[in-house]
């Protein structure tokens, strides 16, 4: 496990050649690999593929069981591939070019793993692609200088760095200028305080909710969806004053100059909330003693539908992926582990009895044993007990369900975040201590009263809206403030 010092280089011609030089490097991969896979029908490995791309030669000795098809008599034995037999174009070092083809088959593997009939292997040519550098080709200078080989009679990389030797650097194009992301191993500082297991189902209005079949957290995304609202509407209301004047005119190049420094800074504010939302639910999780967090596979949720031109401009931007990141390396840093889950039927199978009921807003009731929950608990809930018991989460399984009309009731909240606590839908202990950092101040507590106990929960930083839950007669069973 790394974590990542990132420092911007600007442009220059040396970074460019390199990042040409890199791109070369995938295009190639891309053709050979693809190329021998529709002619010859054989699959080249890792080891194979940095050997041909290097030197133009396969060594066979070693691999020869993947050789013995007829049609690979090309490259047998140490003969150079006839098709291309100039030497290596590439003005790179050869490890920064292999550390090139292990990208391709990362991203083969990911490919394969997804098993999705739909699912899109890498085949495009890049023009430029970043390049890495391992701890080989890494070396702190005296004067606190990082040197970065580029290979035998090439002038090397040099960056100012006054923290420690790193293991591995890259640089890349940030979509302004390059940026050197230098990566240091690290272990987990922490060890988990139990054993539970919790449920995490992602959302667009509610960026995540989490439950541990005791209690469960509802994290609002509404702030977050704010700043890509303004986001939109920054860009757009600037690029339409753009067009109205002449490119290259000094107008146009405050214009362009504002836009880009605008939407550079509301980029900035989405990723600060995205890691605060992450570290606040894992250390919410880490205090409640969970040991394992199993997350909602959305990967595919955005094929094959159409929500119209704003409901499908809110789904693609839908940063899951950041998040589910960000939420992966500071869960393993606290020594917990996350697996992917996929999140079919989750929201709309019922906890109690399994049924399947069509879902509409917040709200989740239940056609045949009338349970009410909040529609992302149930997805949390389905997800922990699909990784836990495999398809028995779809028989239903809870033994204490809630039955509309019992409700719930809250003391108005007092202050507002990005946080909001859910009571929950099973039995646990009463009156248990805020699972928040210490020295924050706790929210009222939200009580359910079922017909066998009453759960307690102490939520920190709740923001209530009337239409997480409502009572039997169909009212608001949360009060709403500010």
């Amino acid at each position: 496990m790394y974590l990542t010092r990132k420092k911007k280089l600007g442009q220059s011609e040396k970074l460019d050649e390199i990042a040409r030089a890199c791109g070369d490097v995938w295009t190639d991969t891309v053709t050979w690999f693809w190329r021998t896979v529709s002619r010859q029908g054989v699959w080249l490995s890792k080891s194979q593929m940095m050997q041909w791309m290097c030197t133009r030669k396969i060594n066979t000795e070693k691999q020869s069981n993947v050789f013995e098809h007829p049609d690979m008599e090309v490259f047998a034995g140490k003969r150079e591939n006839p098709a291309a037999t100039v030497e290596s174009r590439y003005n790179i070092a050869q490890n920064t070019a292999q550390n090139v083809v292990r990208e391709f088959f990362n991203a083969l593997d990911s490919w394969r793993e997804r098993d999705k009939p739909d699912a899109k292997p890498p085949f495009k040519p890049k023009r430029h692609y970043k390049a890495s550098w391992k701890y080989t080709q890494i070396r702190l200078r005296d004067d606190g200088v990082l040197r970065l080989s580029t290979g035998r009679g090439n002038e090397p990389v040099l960056i100012d760095w006054p923290h420690p030797e790193p293991k591995r650097v890259e640089i890349g194009w940030d979509g302004e200028q390059y940026e050197a992301r230098v990566q240091y191993p690290v272990e987990p500082n922490r060890e988990p305080k139990g054993d539970k297991v919790a449920g995490i189902d992602l959302g667009e209005v509610h960026l995540a909710t989490a439950t541990t079949g005791e209690r469960t957290w509802l994290f609002n995304g509404r702030h977050l969806r704010s700043l890509r609202r303004y986001q939109n509407k920054t860009k757009a209301t600037l690029q339409s004053k753009i067009d109205t004047k002449e490119k290259g005119s000094r107008r146009w190049q405050r214009l362009v100059t504002s836009k880009k420094k605008q939407l550079s800074s509301l980029r900035n504010q989405i990723r600060d909330v995205l890691h605060k939302l992450s570290r606040r639910l894992v250390e919410t999780l880490y205090q409640e003693g969970v040991s394992t967090l199993v997350v909602g596979d959305v990967r595919d949720i955005r094929d094959g539908l159409d929500y119209g031109a704003k409901g499908n401009q809110r789904l693609h931007q839908w940063a899951h992926g950041a998040f589910r990141h960000m939420l992966t390396y500071k869960a393993e840093l606290a020594g917990m582990e996350v697996e992917l889950e996929p999140e079919c039927d989750t929201t709309k199978t019922c906890p109690s009895c399994g049924t399947k009921n069509p879902t509409r807003g917040r709200k989740y009731r239940c056609s045949s044993c009338h349970a009410a929950f909040h529609r992302d608990e149930v997805g949390a809930l389905n997800i922990r007990e699909k990784y836990l018991d495999g398809d028995g989460w779809q028989d239903g399984y809870l033994s204490s369900p809630v039955v509309a009309g019992q409700g719930l009731t809250a003391a108005p909240p007092e202050t507002s975040d990005e946080t909001e606590a859910h009571s929950s839908p099973r039995g646990g202990k009463t009156d248990q201590p805020s699972p928040f950092a210490s020295g924050e101040a706790a929210a009222p507590s939200v009580t359910r009263e079922t017909s066998h106990e009453r759960v307690t929960t102490h939520p920190a930083g709740v923001r209530y809206r009337p239409h997480m839950d409502c009572g039997g007669d169909g009212s608001p069973a949360i009060s709403s403030q500010g």
